[in-house]
């Protein structure tokens, strides 16, 4: 598969932590993109590789439905990346989170 083929939806949201209701929001938020297979780069930061535009652009619809009907306060984000791009990031402080290093080899594995 070419690397300008496979896609990288990064979703990135900062969420009203003042109150108990509030926190419960985003530690929600955070294990619904857990279960969905986003990985954790940061906090608040999520990334999840797709193996096409389209399935892409299906995960995107998806993430909206959702935020539209359970996120009312805050801001959420998406960007979309070839994975030629997503590769080119640079990490300039700190080191890569396990659940990155478990992902980006197994990607060219085939």
């Amino acid at each position: 598969m070419s690397a300008f083929r496979i896609m990288w939806l990064v979703i990135m949201f900062d969420l009203p932590t003042q109150t108990k209701k509030d926190r419960k929001r985003y530690r929600w938020l955070s294990r619904y993109l857990d279960k969905e297979g986003y990985i954790r780069l940061q906090y608040s930061v999520y990334a999840k590789v797709f193996n096409s535009l389209e399935s892409a652009n299906h995960g995107k619809k998806r993430m909206k439905e959702f935020l539209k009907v359970n996120v009312k306060k805050g801001n959420v984000r998406m960007l979309l990346f070839t994975d030629a791009q997503f590769g080119k990031m640079e990490l300039v402080v700190g080191e890569q989170s396990r659940q990155e290093e478990a992902t980006q080899p197994s990607l060219f594995d085939f």
